[in-house]
């Protein structure tokens, strides 16, 4: 018995010393190639001064370690901006400053309202009302394709919004018994998530490590309501695109007409459900929390009329949910549910950013980059647009975590494009965008590792391969469509009103305050009068904040003379859009009939 023992024993004890083996000679070649990038840098760019090769050295270091290792990507920012502030002997006030950036306070309040929202119960009600309302698979597919779009409005971060929707999958498969049709729902859930995260500014982390990025290194802040008319018809037609590919791909015809009948009390009784009222009329949590993400969504679209941070607003809906005996829950417990690991990963990618623009290495690499594609002349907006969103999509191969990939990505778009005179928040927010695709490995993203592990029928990685292979294309091809033809007409062209030159039109510099309550710009030429391009002005009105005068310091006064000012705006507003249209149909009525449908377009 003991020889048994021993003898099976032994391979075991073969295969722990074999994988030892691979972990040391991965992390040997990993000190390697860190130890390769610090002695080409510092030795091979002695041309830039210390400061700007501490800065190159960080980066990379922070890059092979999201890259080639599994220790936490949060640690790893950590380090590395820890590391670069020490040796460039910088303030320390310059590495914790920026957790005292409005996006990283726009996350935080963004994560207590989506802990009062799950809290509330109101995303199972409305998942169960829409799966109790279908009459076919093809239908629950389209219908649940919906409510995910929905949810990144109030959830921020892909991952809180698959743990949020899991216990709903959980239910609806129970009442499936068709191993294929279960299959392809659990492929539904985050593959939408994931591209459904562009409809919003919250939707993902990387939307605001862009949004921070773009604002400091080109002076330039996208608004809620901005992101909206960029990101949500993209989201629509990205979801339901992905859908249809979905149902197509797995499931037959018969399959997708498949009659389905869910009864609320059936779902109710599912044990991931069992805890939730799913039925009945609306309760005092769940009516508090409508209202609540109702008058958001409100205030944050129409920053531009009233001039109130986003952030502010959202800090207030975050203490209006954890109120005393009116919110949803207490303050305590919504802050456990806060992820941290996120909004310190953010702070420290920041630094990152901000040392590389402050040491020179950003001017370095921004003349280099420029000389090595030849000028302008070399590098078409075509050939750009297609290098971006290539290079975005298939990132995820390589760094994982969606938010490092922006953090990466975002600031090496922004240094090229400016260096050849092109818009450099149109180029960031498609390289975002594109970011987002990261269906090909259980890996890639955290949402298809939730839904890869539960105890239903489920997808394998063959399936996640066949489904990413078919969408790569269709998404390069809806990417494309929307940077030439659609986010112009919302005003977001790839190019700047100046023409790009033979030479690097300037250098990028990290702004340390953009911007500051009371000091605000007057209003835009393009918003006092509106060009022919109606979506321009719409975007125009919707997010430049402030356009009326700064605040007094008496609070009634103030608040007197701010009703005063938007009802003057609006009235100028009002006539100059009244004007516009006037002038668009007056010039309908004096064009040949040629013209009729290039008029009617702009109108449109």
């Amino acid at each position: 018995m003991v020889k048994h023992e021993r003898a099976f024993m032994l391979p075991v004890k073969e295969q722990h010393q074999k994988s030892g083996t691979a972990i040391h000679f991965h992390t040997i070649c990993v000190m390697i190639l860190a130890g390769m990038l610090i002695g080409g840098v510092w030795f091979g760019l002695s041309e830039l001064d210390a400061y700007a090769r501490i800065a190159f050295i960080t980066f990379g270091l922070a890059i092979i370690g999201w890259v080639f290792t599994k220790i936490n990507d949060t640690y790893v920012a950590l380090v590395a901006a820890l590391i670069g502030t020490i040796l460039s002997a910088s303030q320390p006030e310059q590495f914790f400053e920026t957790l005292g950036e409005s996006t990283i306070w726009l996350l935080f309040a963004s994560f207590i309202i989506a802990a009062a929202f799950a809290e509330s119960g109101l995303s199972h009600r409305l998942a169960v009302y829409v799966t109790t309302h279908v009459s076919s698979v093809n239908h629950l597919f389209y219908m649940l394709t919906s409510v995910l779009i929905a949810t990144a409005f109030i959830v921020p971060a892909t991952s809180g919004r698959a743990a949020l929707m899991l216990p709903v999958f959980l239910a609806i498969s129970k009442g499936i018994t068709n191993p294929r049709i279960g299959r392809a729902l659990a492929l539904l859930f985050p593959t939408i998530i994931l591209l459904s995260a562009v409809a919003s500014m919250i939707g993902a982390g990387a939307h605001l490590v862009m949004i921070e990025i773009l604002w400091h290194m080109n002076g330039e802040r996208v608004g809620f309501g901005q992101w909206i008319l960029l990101g949500l018809p993209l989201a629509l037609v990205s979801s339901f695109v992905s859908c249809w590919v979905i149902l197509h791909l797995f499931l037959s015809r018969s399959e997708r007409r498949l009659v389905l009948h869910f009864t609320p009390e059936q779902l109710a009784q599912t044990d991931s459900l069992k805890n939730t009222t799913v039925t009945g009329s609306l309760g005092r949590k769940e009516r508090t929390i409508l209202a609540v993400i109702g008058l958001l969504i409100v205030f944050w679209s129409t920053e531009g009329l009233h001039g109130v941070n986003s952030t502010l607003i959202a800090l207030i809906g975050a203490l209006v949910v954890t109120m005393p005996n009116v919110g949803i829950l207490s303050f305590k417990d919504a802050v456990k549910h806060v992820e941290w690991n996120l909004l310190l990963f953010m702070a420290a990618t920041l630094v990152l950013s901000e040392a590389l623009i402050k040491s020179g290495a950003a001017e370095w690499l921004v003349n280099h980059m420029f000389t090595a594609w030849g000028g302008q002349a070399s590098l078409t907006p075509t050939s750009l647009v297609i290098m971006v969103i290539m290079v975005s999509l298939l990132a995820h191969l390589v760094i994982t975590s969606r938010t490092a990939r922006s953090s990466v990505l975002v600031p090496l778009v922004i240094l090229l494009v400016v260096s050849l005179g092109y818009n450099a928040t149109a180029f960031a927010f498609l390289s975002t965008a594109a970011a987002g695709f990261c269906l090909t490995l259980p890996v890639s993203a955290k949402p298809l590792a939730i839904f890869s592990q539960v105890e239903v029928s489920t997808f394998k990685p063959r399936h996640q391969l066949l489904l990413s292979g078919v969408l790569f294309p269709i998404h390069v091809g809806l990417l494309m469509i929307f940077a030439f033809f659609v986010w112009p007409m919302s005003g977001l062209s790839l190019t700047n009103e100046k023409q790009p030159t033979s030479e690097p039109s300037g250098i990028v510099t990290w702004i340390e305050k953009p911007f500051e309550w009371g000091n605000i710009p007057p209003v835009p030429e393009r918003i006092a009068q509106p060009t022919r391009d109606g979506y321009t002005w719409v975007r125009a009105v919707m997010d430049h904040p402030a356009t009326l005068s700064q605040p007094v310091s008496e609070g009634a006064d103030w608040v007197r003379d701010r009703i005063s000012l938007i009802q003057q705006q609006l009235q100028t507003w009002w006539e100059d859009l009244s004007a516009w249209v006037q002038s668009q149909f007056d010039r309908t009525e004096n064009s040949p009939s040629s013209s009729e449908g290039v008029t009617y377009i702009h109108l449109c």
